[in-house]
């Protein structure tokens, strides 16, 4: 006599997993969403397309990385197709997905920016739209009510998740850090390094933050970006980050920087008009600054001042934790995917 089994949700997620870069982005929000997913007891398959590509690079144009994703469907049976950025996928490609495998909800998440100001906006809204076309739910790091080209009952709002695992530092538990303030910048995660002559927008404002009196631990400024477990290495040397984004404010995004640091224990500055304030209350949780003045003053007052740093920074963390943790994210994921009641509902859910 067969058994029956126990019936648990089943995902395949298609992200870059970054496995050709040895353990350099273990802390990738790809990595602590399908993390979220195993620790709610999900079944997931995971594909890293961009490792599956490199390592097919000769035999692309036969296609194979499509037939790839429709052989892991036959045997794995999903209930749901779940993307990262893939851009590896046509147009054609993706209507083909759809229209065989019509039992199955598609999806995807998408962490760029979709500020209309930024100046690669047009191609982030192109990489969107293009799974956009198929998917039955969508997730964006941006509040999908302040843009005109969603549809707002497929379209959701997810922070960057933290992960208990990864996010590990307590930063506010020590007095005597090496620096005051860290901030890093890089011009891609996958390039590693700084483009040579390109000129960041954020440069100027960083550099302005140098000062006799504020020691700072700044990387991707006239010095290379670090990554991997240096990059934790670095951040556990400071008292305080900075959030600074690119572009204009557009209600919650953040790059997930904002997760590196408040997630960690560090007391964290946020830029005024992002809205973070419906998450984070201000000398609560977390900074608030709105010029280059206010903000070196404020570096300065925290930085003297130990008992009202580890405070914020601690209960920073808290926060975070207690709405943006893994497990809580991915399980609303599914619960919206699937069209299931989204029972306990948090300030950020829809």
């Amino acid at each position: 006599m067969i058994q029956n089994l126990k019936r648990k949700v089943k995902i395949l997620h298609i992200a870059d997993m970054h496995l050709r870069h040895q353990g350099r982005l273990f802390y990738s929000t790809g990595k602590k969403i399908n993390n979220g997913f195993i620790k709610n007891d999900f079944n997931v398959v995971q594909i890293s397309d961009r490792d599956f590509l490199q390592s097919n690079i000769f035999n692309y144009k036969k296609n194979i990385f499509l037939n790839y994703i429709e052989s892991t469907i036959s045997n794995f049976s999903p209930d749901v197709v779940l993307f990262g950025h893939v851009d590896s996928l046509n147009e054609k490609d993706l209507f083909l997905l759809k229209n065989n495998y019509k039992n199955i909800k598609f999806s995807q998440y998408f962490v760029d920016t979709l500020d209309k100001n930024f100046e690669n906006f047009h191609h982030h809204q192109n990489r969107f739209f293009l799974k956009y076309q198929i998917c039955d739910t969508n997730f964006i790091t941006t509040d999908p009510h302040i843009l005109e080209f969603t549809d707002k009952s497929k379209t959701f709002y997810i922070p960057n998740v933290c992960d208990a695992s990864i996010d590990v530092l307590e930063n506010y538990k020590y007095e005597n850090l090496e620096y005051d303030i860290f901030f890093a910048l890089s011009h891609g995660q996958h390039r590693g390094g700084l483009k040579r002559g390109y000129k960041d927008e954020r440069v100027d404002f960083i550099k302005k933050i140098n000062s006799d009196q504020i020691s700072t631990n700044f990387f991707g400024i006239d010095r290379q970006p670090v990554w991997g477990s240096d990059f934790f290495n670095e951040i556990s040397k400071s008292k305080m980050g900075l959030n600074y984004n690119r572009g204009e404010a557009i209600k919650y995004y953040s790059s997930d920087r904002i997760c590196s640091l408040v997630a960690n224990g560090l007391l964290t500055f946020l830029q005024k008009g992002y809205e973070y304030e419906d998450f984070f209350e201000d000398k609560i949780h977390a900074v608030y600054y709105t010029s280059h003045e206010e903000l070196i003053d404020k570096i300065k007052f925290y930085s003297n001042n130990f008992k009202e740093r580890s405070a914020i920074a601690e209960k920073g963390k808290k926060q975070y934790f207690d709405l943006f943790e893994n497990t809580i994210v991915t399980k609303y994921m599914i619960d919206k995917i699937l069209e299931h009641n989204v029972y306990n509902k948090l300030s950020w859910m829809n």
